[in-house]
């Protein structure tokens, strides 16, 4: 009984061992077969004078380890849960976050046996005060127009990482907390997301939620000296976009009408849609207008607008190199990696229909207008 007891132990250990030592997490991290990882842990044990018990149940499943402070850089946080006072975290290591979105790039690690076995939990204390960037520029814009193109266009050099619409930073936005605090777990999500790993480390941007739109002062008070774009495009194609395949910030049980300052529809058809994106854009205008950290960038000018407008109006002049990476990713269809990209707009003209062609005219035509006004006068 001592054993085993002692072996328990020594697990407990370990895990709070390999917690605070990424390097060590880091080696483990290349395993991933269960069997291998398991022998690769024991032999880790085994230097620091451990015999743990238990790694099999361990990695099917044994309740999270609970920690005050935040874990080393090469942990990332996936989950905010101010309802719970919680901050998850998975271990990515220098693992580039290559994927188009921050949830795919979870899901290639979160059922590693590494974050099987160790998963990391703290207060949101944690994300007090902690040291990392700010952005080098945020990325706002109407859905269904361009971002995710872009996105994958400033995260294509090695130097860069992009935070494709990441749940944690989400997760604050949407938080009923005081504008204080949010900004203060805003600035600490986005530090611990960004943190210096081994991977993209010269230059973060945050590429964020269509809705986010309508929460621009929270932004500019977190990272008042980020520059920012919105994106847009016309609006029949961003309308077409979403019958076919809709988004959830065009449902309202995934995103509450009250977000974009509406009432909830009875049925969420192509008006009440139309109107979603109106706010959207009412609220880039009005922060164009008061903020001269902007700018406005029309779908139908990228990719040539990402190295003739964005790049300077971010700061970033790329090297050869840079550049190159940049145009290969802009070859490629954004949301499906493994095609190349072909143009859809005159499919998506042909495919509106009276609902959709009543609802621009009703809401977004003559705001497509004064955004394409307001960014021609920037120019």
């Amino acid at each position: 009984m001592q054993l085993q007891a002692d072996g328990a132990l020594d697990l407990d250990r370990l895990l709070a061992r390999l917690a605070d030592d990424a390097p060590a997490c880091a080696a483990l991290a290349d395993h991933f077969r269960d069997e291998d990882f398991t022998v690769a842990a024991e032999a880790v044990a085994a230097g620091w004078g451990l015999s743990p018990d238990g790694l099999g149940e361990r990695l099917a499943g044994r309740p999270v380890l609970r920690r005050q402070a935040a874990p080393p850089a090469g942990w990332l946080p996936i989950a905010v849960l101010p309802a719970e006072d919680a901050v998850d975290w998975a271990f990515f290591g220098a693992r580039r976050l290559t994927e188009s979105f921050f949830a795919d790039s979870i899901e290639a690690v979160r059922f590693s046996p590494l974050n099987r076995l160790l998963r990391l939990r703290t207060p949101l204390a944690a994300l007090d005060g902690l040291a990392g960037p700010t952005p080098d520029g945020l990325v706002f814009h109407m859905s269904r127009c361009g971002s995710t193109l872009l996105g994958r266009m400033l995260g294509a050099p090695t130097a860069a990482t992009v935070l494709s619409e990441a749940a944690p930073i989400d997760q604050v936005v949407r938080a009923d907390l005081p504008l204080a605090k949010k900004v203060a777990l805003l600035r600490g999500v986005t530090a611990a997301l960004g943190r210096a790993r081994g991977a993209g480390d010269e230059r973060l941007f945050l590429k964020l939620d269509c809705w986010h739109a309508m929460a621009f002062e929270l932004f500019r008070e977190a990272f008042a000296d980020a520059p920012w774009i919105h994106l847009y495009r016309a609006p029949e194609e961003v309308l077409v976009s979403h019958a076919r395949s809709i988004g959830m910030q065009m449902v309202p049980q995934a995103v509450g009408p009250a977000v974009f300052g509406l009432a909830a529809p009875l049925v969420p058809d192509a008006d009440y849609q139309a109107a979603v994106l109106a706010a959207i854009g009412e609220a880039m205008l009005a922060a164009f207008a008061a903020d001269g950290g902007g700018l406005l960038v029309n779908y139908d000018a990228l990719p040539g607008a990402a190295a003739g407008r964005v790049l300077p109006h971010f700061g970033w002049s790329p090297d050869a190199t840079e550049a190159q990476a940049m145009a290969a990713a802009a070859l490629i269809d954004a949301k499906a990696p493994g095609q190349a990209f072909r143009p859809d707009g005159a499919g998506k003209r042909a495919a509106v229909d009276p609902a959709i062609r009543g609802a621009c005219e009703d809401r977004l035509d003559g705001l497509h207008r004064r955004l394409e006004a307001a960014g021609a006068e920037r120019i």
